[in-house]
């Protein structure tokens, strides 16, 4: 069975680009006629349609599951539909779900990702320790999981950036996230099952935490959202080419690394205000942030 690192590594060789297309339905962007249901998997199905067509592909896909929910549960059958679908494709699919919680409600979370909707890997939240992220880290499987790690939304500084005394020396002082991704390295050892979540919005940091995995010799991927693509709404304003750059400057060796574009990919035709070409201004868009990152 290959490991889930070694899974990303080949795949994005395979594709040629580190692509990760979100997949977070926006009705009121999402130029259809139709139930919401009949709207998301038309919109999400002719993407991949025109990608195939096009011989254009991201590495992987990410769906956040709570743009399904919200929606309805026959959406969430449309989900699990459209996994399938992208999976057929041989395009791996992350379930953006951030689940966590004591044990054995962790362990019915990871059947509910891997085993129900099928999807290779699942992001999780670190909170509640290792008999909360212990579930999802399946030996013998290839899936995988992304931990939180260093999220650029306003409010991560309300724990993230805490300082901890690291040691029995009071001078060890450090980020509260690198504990996290102490932490990370310990439970995946050499299982190849655990990446990290890292935003994108501060390359700089991106570096240091690349170069702190690289000096304790254990290189975890990144599932890196909020990269912006020159041109077209959307983002959170991260630039692709610096967020690679950060991580070669780290030390980073191996090519495994996700780079998430969302609404920017998704509604690219906003830019031009063509909804009826919504597929191929996607996939424009995608083929523009590939290019942009060789």
């Amino acid at each position: 069975m290959t490991k889930f690192h070694d899974r990303l590594e080949q795949r994005i060789e395979k594709c040629g680009n580190p692509v990760c297309m979100g997949m977070d339905p926006v009705l009121k962007l999402i130029p259809l006629e139709g139930s919401a249901e009949d709207k998301i998997k038309r919109f999400y199905s002719d993407i991949l349609e025109c990608c195939i067509k096009r011989n254009v592909q991201p590495a992987v896909v990410k769906p956040n599951s709570a743009y399904y929910e919200r929606i309805s549960v026959q959406a969430l059958l449309v989900l699990q539909e459209l996994i399938a679908d992208y999976k057929s494709a041989g395009i791996p699919v992350i379930l953006d779900a951030k689940r966590g919680d004591i044990g054995k409600s962790s362990a019915a979370y990871a059947d509910a990702a891997f085993d129900v909707y099928k999807a290779d890997a699942v992001t999780v939240s670190p909170w509640m320790g290792a008999d909360s992220v212990g579930p999802f880290i399946r030996e013998g499987s290839d899936n995988g999981a992304y931990v939180l790690l260093r999220t650029s939304n306003k409010g991560a500084h309300d724990f993230q950036d805490m300082d901890v005394v690291r040691s029995d020396d009071p001078r060890d002082i450090a980020k509260a996230f690198y504990s996290v991704a102490d932490k990370i390295m310990d439970w995946d050892a050499d299982l190849g099952f655990l990446g990290a979540v890292v935003g994108a919005t501060h390359p700089e940091e991106l570096e240091q935490i690349t170069a702190y995995c690289v000096s304790k010799k254990h290189e975890i991927p990144f599932l890196i959202p909020g990269v912006s693509i020159p041109g077209v709404p959307g983002g959170q304003g991260g630039d692709a080419k610096t967020v690679l750059n950060a991580i070669a400057n780290g030390g980073g060796k191996r090519k495994f690394h996700v780079l998430n574009s969302s609404s920017g990919l998704n509604f690219a035709w906003q830019r031009n205000n063509t909804p009826a070409n919504f597929a191929n201004d996607c996939v424009d868009a995608l083929e523009r942030l590939a290019d942009s990152l060789r």
